[in-house]
Formats: structure tokens, C-alpha cells, sequence
């Protein structure tokens, strides 16, 4: 009884950090998202790289992560620094339970998402649970990755 609980709770909190609000860029992530098949557009992983992050990137990244733009919100569950709690685990730290923590592995997960979680309660949808255009996907990617591993900007 004891799981279905936290399983119902884990269920809410994800709702409610990758529900609800539509934004203005939202239907264009949508459509994008429909415009693949509503498979994700995954870059190569060679690409991925800490010298290939851009300011701009980061920017866009940060904005995402906080629910400033698009429709979900990161900080939700990882916190607003990044730092975990009960329902998500730390981003800013060098243990990493679902990757090995490089960039094309952050990729990977915030593209997969994490359905059976090692430690927390809460699970992560594919893309937080909101249609990301690739570039969003990249961008977010890359904040996470720096949470943890600073790059020169």
C-alpha cells in the first residue's frame, strides 16, 4: 500500500511539473514534435561536446529548466538550483544514477526520460513530458550538463 502511495504522489508531482501551462512557444514544440512522427530528432553524438556549447545555448537551457519558457519545468523536481530532493536527484554533483554524466549521455536521458528511478520517487517523462524541438532538446541538455561540469563562457 505503501508504494501505491508514493507512486500516486510521484504521479502528481510529475503532472504538475511538466503539465499544464501551454506557452507561446508550445504549439510550435508540439508541432515539431508531430512534424518527426513524435520521434526524437536526435543529434550525433560526436556533436555534443562541452566546446560546443554556446552562451546562447546556456541561456535558453536556464530558461527551460526553470519553466520560463516551453511547458514543463525542471526545477520542479531537480529544485530550482539543480540540487534534488526527495522526488529527483542532485544535477550539480558528480554522481550520476541513470548515465555516466557526459553531455551525449544528458542528451540521451532528458530525451528517454526515467521511468523506473534508482533512488527517487519520482519518475521523468521523455523530455520532462513536453515536445521540445530539437534545439531546445540540445539546450537544456547542455544546462544540465553544466550544472555539474563548468564550462568556459
Amino acid at each position: 500500500m505503501r508504494h501505491v502511495v508514493r507512486l500516486v504522489i510521484a504521479t502528481v508531482l510529475v503532472a504538475a511539473a511538466c503539465g499544464g501551462g501551454a506557452s507561446s512557444d508550445g504549439a510550435a514544440d508540439a508541432a515539431a514534435a508531430a512534424a518527426s512522427g513524435g520521434a526524437p530528432v536526435l543529434a550525433d553524438p560526436a556533436t555534443l561536446t562541452a566546446a560546443s556549447i554556446t552562451p546562447q545555448e546556456l541561456a535558453l537551457g536556464d530558461s527551460l529548466f526553470h519553466g520560463l519558457i516551453g511547458a514543463t519545468s525542471c526545477q520542479a523536481c531537480h529544485g530550482p538550483d539543480g540540487k534534488g530532493g526527495t522526488v529527483a536527484p542532485d544535477l550539480t554533483d558528480s554522481t550520476w544514477l541513470h548515465s555516466d554524466g557526459s553531455f551525449a549521455a544528458i542528451y540521451q536521458q532528458v530525451a528517454t526520460g526515467v521511468a523506473q528511478p534508482k533512488q527517487y520517487l519520482g519518475v521523468m517523462p521523455p523530455f520532462g513530458g513536453a515536445p521540445l524541438t530539437p534545439e531546445k532538446h540540445r539546450a537544456v541538455a547542455a544546462y544540465v550538463y553544466t550544472l555539474s561540469h563548468p564550462v568556459a563562457k
